[in-house]
């Protein structure tokens, strides 16, 4: 067995060893060009940047059993193990009624127009942070709050937008989050941390949305208020409300600084008792066999889904070890000191730098994480920059411009979703991609705050 402290040569010199990235960049770019960003096309675009690498080595078995023990990484285990407990725990929850629950409270205090979309931002908010999915939330939002926001006199593009930024600060902010759990892993830190240094840019850039929903917010309904309340009558639902519950327990248990995995498993356990004790859903629900051999159930949806990106981040960890033990990471970063890295602020630049073309590449801002995150890490350490300052920046730039680009599959499933929900209700209208990015109003204000944090040192002594 080759000896694993040793470095990689490769035919070509130091250089190559970044050929495997460059393979895995290419390849994604053109799966997004064909509409096709699905991680299960990265897990192969990743392999096969791996195995050209391994074409290019000098010594193949070197190569191979180094590519065996950066799969161990433990950067790449614990986001790995976190996303199995997350996964659990978003998929009860978002299997609970939430949603339907969400849309009761905002019909029952008769909020309309301006102020129906500043709930929408708001709600959309609570419950991406309580499930932890931005795609999820707007999903589930867009089919069932959209049409209820458009009978209540929201401006249509408006309320997209609102749904989007709900959803891209709960991404931006939930502990169970798979931005979160990968900033976290990535830099080396604690999630509870990550999260309160985090919460004053979230803070501001809600604080300037929801004043810009109030100011924009409004349409007119052209609904008749029988119909109106037929069709609120049809989506709304408190039942699933004390489901908030275990989602509040998460976030204080993680805040409060106890190991992620302890708040995740104190989430699980609320939502086992809280659920089927309020009537919420059965136990079965969640974990059940079936008479034909199978094991179904939302907790294992949940982290099943998740096993595709736990794959990809293996092997993305693995195609970065592989960079540096070829000494490309260390001839980049030598470019990047002599360049822009050689302060605080140019380090924090170099990191923004290269998640905003890393999300550009990819659109999945997970997979844009995993791969820039690993070089993040390396800078930070070099200058002395907080764990959380850098986490921060990856998060919050990914959750930002990313989510309204033109490719990105939030845009594909909401324009989807609307098409569906126009053919059920003829007032419902499809809002082009133009139409969502001028009002995806938190991702103008976050994107701009962090490089205004950059420019003026702002938050960077505690992240």
């Amino acid at each position: 067995m080759s000896d694993q402290s040793q470095p990689i040569a490769f035919r070509g010199g130091a250089w190559m060893s970044g050929l495997p990235l460059l393979i895995f960049i290419i390849m994604t770019a053109v799966l997004v060009i064909r509409g096709a960003p699905a991680v299960e096309g990265m897990i192969i675009a990743a392999m096969v940047g791996l195995s050209v690498g391994l074409m290019f080595s000098r010594d193949m078995a070197t190569y191979s059993e180094r590519v065996f023990s950066l799969m161990a990484n433990r950067t790449a285990t614990v986001a790995v193990v976190c996303w199995l407990w997350a996964g659990a725990f978003s998929g009860i929850l978002a299997n609970s009624g939430l949603v339907e629950a969400i849309v009761w409270v905002g019909w029952k205090v008769h909020l309309t127009g301006a102020l129906f979309t500043l709930a929408v931002f708001i709600s959309a908010s609570v419950f991406a942070v309580s499930v932890g999915t931005g795609l999820g939330t707007i999903v589930g939002f867009t089919a069932v709050i959209y049409p209820a926001g458009i009978v209540l006199g929201a401006h249509p593009a408006a309320l997209m937008g609102a749904i989007f930024s709900g959803a891209a600060l709960g991404d931006n902010l939930a502990p169970i989050s798979d931005t979160t759990i990968v900033s976290a892993a990535t830099q080396e830190t604690d999630i509870g941390g990550v999260v309160r240094s985090r919460l004053k840019y979230v803070l501001i850039a809600a604080g300037i949305s929801m004043l810009l929903f109030l100011l924009f917010g409004g349409g007119h309904s052209h609904i008749a208020e029988a119909e109106a309340e037929r069709l609120l009558a049809e989506t709304a639902d408190p039942t699933g409300l004390p489901m908030l519950i275990p989602a509040v327990i998460v976030f204080i248990v993680a805040l409060s600084g106890r190991h992620f995995l302890a708040a995740l498993t104190a989430g699980i356990v609320a939502a086992l008792i809280v659920g089927p004790s309020t009537g919420v859903f059965p136990l079965e629900r969640v974990f059940r066999t079936t008479g034909d051999g199978h094991v179904m159930g939302s907790a294992v949806d949940g982290a099943v889904a998740l096993l595709p990106i736990a794959i990809l981040t293996l092997l993305l960890v693995t195609v970065i070890g592989v960079m540096e033990a070829g000494g490309f990471l260390e001839k980049l970063m030598g470019w990047l000191d002599r360049t822009v890295a050689h302060t605080l602020r140019g380090t924090e630049a170099a990191i923004i730098g290269l998640i905003t073309f890393a999300n550009i590449c990819v659109s999945v801002n997970t997979v844009a994480m995993i791969t820039v995150g690993p070089l993040a890490n390396i800078l930070r350490k070099r200058h002395g920059l907080s764990p959380y300052r850098s986490a921060n920046l990856l998060d919050t730039v990914s959750c930002s411009f990313p989510y309204i680009l033109p490719y990105a599959a939030s845009i594909v499933a909401a324009v989807a979703v609307q098409g569906e929900v126009a053919e059920r209700y003829p007032f419902a209208i499809v809002v082009p991609w133009t139409g969502i990015a001028t009002y995806f109003f938190y991702g103008m204000v976050l994107f701009p705050l962090m490089i205004i944090a950059v420019i003026t040192g702002f938050g960077r002594a505690r992240g």
